[in-house]
């Protein structure tokens, strides 16, 4: 079971260019059952992504659909975490929870969760979010 603000590592997921990808972490945005264009889903995510340089770190940052996590805004359920990264806050990714593998791998704090809520609803009210159905 997951909930809302929680990081789970997926085993494997079709990415949105129709790609396999294997072993990634999601910030949990939403786990109630519901329906996309006719499709069951019960838990909705963000990918993360981790920063390879600091040049690349400071040109991710430059959009805002990119939001900077660092390792004090996540509490590990597995052990300390000192890595920053960015969430894709423009990216919703659709699961069926019955046809995935995945495990917890912590919680991201209150504050950075409510920041990140708050720029998913600008970025929808601008009509920017992307919406990857591929894994239901």
């Amino acid at each position: 079971m997951c909930k809302l603000g929680d990081i789970i590592v997926i085993n494997e997921y079709i990415g949105d260019d129709g790609t396999k990808i294997s072993k990634h972490s999601f910030v949990v945005i939403n786990n109630e059952p519901n329906f996309i264009e006719g499709l069951q889903y019960d838990l909705v995510c963000n990918v993360m992504s981790s920063f390879k340089s600091e040049k690349q770190r400071m040109k991710k940052l430059k959009f805002e659909e990119n939001l900077e996590i660092i390792g004090e805004q996540i509490i590990s359920k597995i052990a300390k975490n000192n890595k920053s990264g960015y969430i894709k806050a423009d990216q919703l990714i659709y699961f069926n929870k019955r046809k995935i593998n995945y495990y917890l791998l912590g919680h991201i704090t209150d504050e950075l969760l409510k920041e990140l809520m708050q720029i998913i609803i600008s970025l929808n009210k601008k009509g920017l979010l992307k919406q990857n159905k591929a894994n239901l």
